[in-house]
């Protein structure tokens, strides 16, 4: 079952399309402000995204008779009472809702105190009871411990598995498959994807400049030359390249190598004065690409030097390329660096060169900051996509 997204400017009117079309009894995923426009476009009003599923049917008379069993309760209620550490003395009597005991044991996995899969619940309970016990689901266990080693970041891990807990239907939780297809859907919710189409298709004026900016070695030169490839075949309106990365030598040369390729001339600009009047002449393209240098974010003065760079043009877009192999602390630190500049979207570039993507998760879940496109470092152009959420859920948790 595939949830659904319903955007409305609150939301009272977003649950209000839910009720609608769902049902009042419909499950909600998730309640999120999302960018009313492009999200260069700051003046635009947020609204309100409201993810939901329908309800389950409801149970047979039958069905529910038969969850009422008091020997499946009870084998419940010992694998939970034992999860919590109550006293023996309470675990007969103790009533508990499957959901509630989902909740508890997703928290317990979040804080790393369960058991492996190898070492049974049944062994922690007096000889007559371990008949009864309930063990943990190996597939909650295995889903956890690989969004662990993906360095997702624990709050996230806890946020999740409650968020599960809550909505999906326990049996869900013994089928891997199924688990990893909703717990991916989750993990969606939490990034923001900037929506490019209206750039691409010129419903929008604002986008006249795109600055490419950061750190070194993060792959902007390369980012521009997949970028501008990616729009000559998807937009045959004029674009042109601007390199203001003059400062080291190998980036004009690769900055000619890549204009050559594609069949367009560059422009070089070593101070504001000469970008300032670069863009003037070329008012006439779709799109002026700015390639900048790169900035170390740990020395101020290099980022006030671009900020200089940055404001001869008022009206822009600002990319800032981040590289999927860095350390999260230091993405961390280039964030913390390059936001005051107006940071629109991220680029995460490199991603063929590691197995591990929590890191980029992270940082888009704490900066709140869109991304616009993904890329590895393969030499080919046309190594380069379009961000959807659903991608980099995946690259966090992959298919069974």
């Amino acid at each position: 079952m595939e949830p659904k997204a319903f955007t409305a400017p609150t939301t009272q009117e977003a649950l209000e399309l839910v009720q609608n079309e769902l049902g009042p009894e419909a499950v909600i995923l998730s309640v999120r402000q999302v960018p009313g426009g492009p999200a260069w476009e700051v003046w635009k009003q947020p609204q309100v995204e409201v993810l939901a599923i329908p309800a389950a049917p409801k149970p047979s008379a039958s069905a529910s008779t038969q969850r009422a069993d008091p020997v499946q309760k009870s084998a419940v209620n010992l694998a939970i009472e034992s999860l919590l550490g109550k006293k023996q003395t309470e675990l007969v009597s103790a009533e508990v809702d499957p959901r509630a005991y989902l909740a508890q044991l997703a928290e317990k996995l979040a804080r790393q105190q369960v058991e492996p899969p190898s070492s049974p619940l049944g062994a922690q309970l007096p000889p007559k009871e371990k008949s009864a016990a309930v063990s943990i689901p190996p597939a909650l266990v295995r889903v956890r411990q690989e969004l662990t080693e993906q360095g997702l970041d624990p709050e996230i891990i806890k946020d999740l598995l409650r968020r599960a807990a809550e909505t999906v239907n326990p049996k869900v939780f013994n089928d891997e498959e199924r688990l990893r297809q909703v717990l991916r859907k989750q993990l969606e919710t939490y990034l923001r994807i900037l929506r490019i189409e209206r750039w691409q298709a010129g419903k929008t004026q604002t986008a006249h400049v795109l600055y490419v900016i950061g750190p070194s070695g993060s792959g902007k030169t390369s980012f521009c030359a997949r970028l501008t490839a990616h729009l000559q075949q998807t937009d045959r309106r004029p674009i042109a390249w601007v390199c203001a990365d003059t400062i080291r030598s190998g980036a004009i040369a690769q900055t000619r190598a890549f204009a050559e390729a594609l069949g367009i001339e560059p422009h070089f600009a070593y101070t504001p004065t000469d970008l300032h009047s670069i863009i003037s002449e070329l008012e006439d393209r779709n799109l002026i690409l700015v390639d900048t240098p790169a900035r170390n974010p740990y020395h101020s003065q290099e980022i006030i030097e671009l900020s200089e760079i940055l404001t001869v043009a008022p009206q822009k877009i600002t990319f800032l390329v981040l590289s999927a192999v860095s350390k999260e602390a230091d993405l961390q630190q280039a964030v913390a660096a390059f936001s005051p500049l107006g940071v629109n979207a991220f680029v995460f570039s490199k991603l063929d060169e590691t197995r591990q993507y929590g890191n980029l998760f992270n940082i888009a879940w704490k900066s709140k900051i869109p991304i616009a496109y993904l890329c590895d470092g393969n030499p080919i152009l046309d190594h380069l996509q379009s961000a959807r959420a659903s991608d980099l859920a995946e690259l966090v948790l992959r298919k069974g």
